[in-house]
């Protein structure tokens, strides 16, 4: 007769597995309703107004801001995708946060820089601002030399510094398309009251290698979820690789940036609900932008970790961000990037001490592996074909052929060490260092020869 621990192992393994199986038929539902979102948009068809955009004198100004981490020669590569951005009145507003000597020097170099007579005098509190610099050469780029104070103080003297009402960021690691701000720009002229802020992109493409793929499909079900579902409702939140226009006065009120884009967004849509105003924040599936698709599993894993922090910190900091609104933004993420990993691993442990002792009848250890691994892939590869069917004209049969049977190996040890990364992931800081929202004590600007 089976013991009273075995009794309950028993019974707890098939309440997690009936559980996990509710979860990922909630997930399945959800990209269901991305796909009618998606194939709503592209029977509604939308038309580009990009050459006309580019001459007109009425397109309001945008300032791409961008905060560097370093003077290393991606930052420089990805600062300079900024400046080659095609747009009739771009500022690129760089956010230097605590540099070292040698590094102004290398920004110096490389833009040219001068000294300038600009003030940097706006409504949100940041570290002390050391100097500001413009360009020799006729680009539009500020930038701002500042105490360090962490990434989120580097983002809100960006706003301070823009002086365009629609600021852009653009994510250093994604890749996007010169014309990005051209299509991003087009919802907020279709609706100029009620857009405050556009979430543009698309999921990244598959590439050769199992890693690749995993990404590609770990990307694909993020955008019809966090994209498409969610814009279904009028709640779109950034996915991953996407391109972010918002009103530099929403940003403003909300009291400008608290940790990543995630959070920005969300904050902006509680402050609109509770001015119980009408307002949108566009969704717009145009290959614009998207993540980069990773080549090794190395690159997975830090893609993912980084993408599981800022979520976690959104969710930890969810009353402050947006009060009651924080849960029912962030509740969908919160059961599908922390709760179910958890569920799942303690399922397997529990299933796997169970069965060797004897406790776990093997029907059990099916019903599990059904909830998850079939289950799993059931999502990957109807996530492949809803891509496809809201929008025929993008198909491609190998690409749809490799990201579909790639899902198999995906639930079948892929899925299992996800599930540790995203634990791992949650429990990190979004950065290591620490942002501070409090203003430091004045110092000195830099002289004028450190960037002459």
């Amino acid at each position: 007769m089976m013991p009273h621990a075995g009794l309950a192992v028993s019974a707890v393994v098939q309440a997690l597995a009936v559980l996990l199986l509710v979860m990922g038929m909630v997930t399945f539902a959800t990209l269901a309703r991305g796909c009618f979102v998606l194939r709503r948009m592209a029977l509604a068809g939308r038309h580009d107004h990009a050459p006309a955009i580019l001459k007109s004198p009425l397109v309001p100004a945008v300032s791409t801001i961008a905060v560097p981490p370093d003077a290393s020669a991606e930052s420089l590569r990805a600062t300079r995708r900024l400046l080659d951005l095609a747009f009739g009145r771009n500022e690129v507003v760089i956010v230097l946060d605590g540099p070292s000597e040698a590094a102004l020097d290398t920004w110096s170099r490389e833009l040219r820089l001068c000294p300038s007579t600009r003030g940097i005098a706006g409504p949100l509190e940041t570290a002390a601002i050391r100097g500001v610099y413009e360009s020799r050469d006729p680009i539009r780029v500020v930038v701002i030399d500042k105490a360090r104070g962490g990434p989120v103080d580097a983002w809100n003297a960006g706003v301070n510094a823009a002086t365009s009402p629609v600021i852009a960021l653009l994510d250093r690691t994604s890749e996007f398309q010169p014309e990005v701000l051209l299509r991003l720009i087009q919802p907020m002229l279709e609706s100029v009251d009620e857009t405050i802020a556009v979430c543009g992109g698309v999921s990244a493409p598959p590439a050769a290698g199992f890693a690749a793929r995993f990404g590609a499909l770990e990307s694909l079900r993020t955008w019809l979820t966090l994209g498409a579902a969610f814009a279904g409702r009028n709640l779109t939140l950034p996915f991953p690789g996407c391109a972010l226009l918002a009103r530099r006065s929403a940003v403003v009120e909300a009291g400008g940036f608290t940790g990543g884009a995630l959070e920005l967004v969300v904050r902006l849509h509680a402050l609109a609900l509770a001015a119980e105003k009408p307002y949108r924040i566009a969704f717009l599936p145009t290959p614009v932008s998207h993540s980069r698709t990773p080549a090794t599993y190395h690159d997975l894993r830090r893609q993912v970790q980084r993408e599981q922090r800022e979520i976690a910190h959104a969710f930890r900091n969810r009353v402050a961000i947006a009060g009651p609104f924080g849960w029912q933004a962030l509740r969908g993420l919160y059961w599908e990037r922390s709760l179910r990993p958890k569920l799942e691993t303690a399922a397997y442990v529990l299933a796997v001490a169970g069965l060797a002792m004897g406790w776990v009848a093997g029907a059990t250890v099916v019903l599990l592996l059904l909830s998850t691994v079939a289950m799993g892939m059931v999502v990957s590869m109807a996530a492949v074909v809803l891509r496809e069917v809201a929008d025929p004209s993008s198909a491609d049969e190998r690409r749809m052929a490799a990201l579909f049977l790639a899902a198999i190996p995906e639930n079948l040890g892929y899925r299992q060490l996800r599930n540790l990364w995203l634990m791992a992931g949650f429990r990190k800081p979004p950065d290591s260092r620490e942002p501070s929202r409090a203003r430091t004590a004045e110092q000195p600007p830099r002289a004028a020869s450190a960037v002459s």
